[in-house]
């Protein structure tokens, strides 16, 4: 797998297909073969005539791991993405994001719009603008720093360890990317939402309880809509048929 160094970071990525791009961005303690590649994005959307570039966000996958919390935020990562895109000159292509990666498509977006068309926020909702406050922030971090698995008594933050130990992935450079982005994390304002001029779908399964509803996200963004998908939660919502269907007809431009 290529990768780009970018202020010394190497991040890596994966460039297949012909056609107009898109630009996947995975979730935490993901990677572009667990959320793209293995459910088939990837091979979907190249069938489809697109340019597919999908990125190991840094701490993750084979890209550059970090252990100093200050090396991860939000603008760190959609900086990276940029850095990715012009590389490649990449003209305009469209940004796929899920969970964490749908925060740097917004973050992408809000930096430097003039680099991309659409942008997808999949498994993202209204706990974007309104997280959950009985959440200790410090929590995916200290599991990610456990013994083991059975030493964390939140059931989500153990399933996060189980699904990052699962892959492989590098445990202490994980809870830095916690850390960094609870560290430099900010609210975004309706108003600063709504200067995202994008047409940009936000797409979420009823069942996910780390997303919330996609309405009142999709509402604060200035040309925005929002689907809610049937029987999918959090985890699995990239391999159901229905939440890529949506996906690939709002690429299309079909109506909803």
């Amino acid at each position: 797998m290529p990768t780009l160094d970018v202020d010394g970071a190497a991040i890596a990525y994966s460039d297949q297909g012909e056609g107009d791009a898109v630009v996947l961005l995975h979730g935490f303690a993901a990677s572009i073969a667990e959320n793209w590649e293995r459910s088939g994005w990837i091979s979907m959307l190249a069938r489809a005539k697109r340019r597919v570039v999908a990125i190991d966000l840094r701490g993750h996958g084979k890209s550059a791991k970090f252990y100093d919390p200050g090396d991860y935020s939000l603008d760190i990562f959609a900086l990276d993405v940029v850095a990715i895109v012009e590389h490649l000159q990449l003209k305009k292509p469209d940004l796929i994001g899920f969970s964490l990666g749908a925060r740097v498509v917004l973050q992408a977006l809000l930096l430097r719009p003039e680099r991309f068309l659409l942008g997808v926020l999949c498994g993202a909702g209204e706990l974007l603008l309104n997280p959950r406050a009985d959440r200790d922030p410090e929590e995916f971090a200290r599991a990610m720093e456990a013994p083991n698995a059975e030493a964390i008594g939140d059931d989500m933050a153990r399933r996060f360890r189980l699904f990052a130990e699962g892959q492989g992935q590098d445990l202490k450079a994980l809870a830095a990317v916690s850390r960094g982005l609870n560290a430099s994390a900010r609210g975004w304002s309706a108003a600063e939402l709504g200067g995202i001029k994008h047409e940009t779908l936000v797409v979420a399964g009823t069942g996910d309880d780390l997303a919330g509803a996609p309405e009142p996200l999709a509402r604060a963004l200035h040309n925005a809509k929002a689907v809610r998908v049937p029987g999918c939660g959090h985890m699995d919502c990239l391999i159901q048929p229905m939440f890529k269907g949506a996906v690939m007809d709002f690429l299309a431009g079909m109506p909803s």
